[in-house]
């Protein structure tokens, strides 16, 4: 690709005056109706999906992001031990299809409900990028809508989940509704006694005024809430922070049986929850440990 024209491109600074700027050929540009997207073909960083000037994933480094996103709270989970039970997850966003792809990989699930409110990163990202879980696998349900209205109509006597999974971009645009306490409070309604949430709490380095409200919201909302990272290098700052938050307190530290993906194991998982110091001192405390 070194014959090929490059464009110079560079992402939104989070408010830090700091930029992230890429070399790369610009393949895939286009106003969705709820987002500009944007793929770059980058000589190291492969494909890069590009929402509304932010790097969303890049095919290098995906598996990091997404195994992390999936396997420390399905693997930590007391369920991941028990044969016979059946597990359903909810996905809101995740329209690159990476955490589809994690999911299926649990042979304990038995249903997946994807809801995606755009319909052409699903549509570009298969094209694309090529890392998405199987839109035909018969447990899958697939729905282009909108994430915080299905989880309010959700049947939840009749239908619960073990697990939502929030895979979705930071606070603002389309993504906004899914930030606030009635969502959180829709999300915990639709889960089963013992379901959990997992969500992004961005990058604490630049995105701590941003998210701690958010965590803050989570733990008046969820019995159990526990902390994680995982480093994207991809990503402004490296190191980010996801949240999973349970009904009924249980805790996610320990993986439940022994399994090893490209990035994730078991020692990982269990490290995964320490946590720096400042992290302690300015985005957890009173919250969170």
């Amino acid at each position: 690709m070194s014959d090929a024209p490059f464009d110079w491109w560079y992402e939104s600074d989070f408010g830090t005056k700091i930029r992230q700027g890429i070399f790369g050929k610009l393949i895939v540009e286009q106003d969705t109706g709820f987002q500009n997207l944007k793929i770059f073909a980058h000589e190291t960083l492969g494909k890069v999906l590009v929402l509304d000037d932010i790097i969303q994933t890049t095919t290098s480094d995906e598996f990091i992001y997404h195994e992390m996103y999936v396997r420390v709270p399905l693997l930590g989970h007391p369920c991941a031990a028990t044969p016979d039970r059946e597990i359903s997850v909810l996905i809101i966003g995740g329209g690159d299809g990476g955490i589809l792809r994690e999911v299926l990989q649990h042979e304990l699930v038995s249903r997946v409900v994807m809801v995606e409110i755009d319909a052409v990163v699903i549509e570009m990202t298969k094209e694309h990028l090529c890392f998405n879980g199987d839109y035909e696998d018969p447990r899958v349900k697939l729905i282009i809508g909108d994430g915080a209205a299905y989880a309010k109509a959700a049947n939840t006597a009749k239908d619960p989940f073990d697990f939502v999974i929030l895979d979705v971009t930071d606070p603002g645009g389309p993504s906004q509704v899914l930030y606030d306490e009635t969502f959180h409070r829709a999300v915990l309604n639709i889960l089963k006694d013992d379901g959990a949430m997992v969500r992004h709490l961005g990058i604490p380095s630049y995105q701590l005024a941003q998210y701690r409200p958010v965590l803050r919201l989570i733990t008046e909302v969820f019995e159990g809430t526990e902390v994680y990272r995982a480093t994207i290098p991809s990503y402004v700052g490296g190191d980010m922070a996801l949240v999973v938050a349970s009904k009924d307190g249980s805790s996610f530290k320990k993986p439940q049986i022994s399994h090893a993906g490209r990035y994730y194991n078991e020692e990982i998982h269990e490290a995964c929850f320490a946590l720096p110091s400042w992290w302690r001192e300015d985005f957890l405390p009173g919250v969170a440990r």
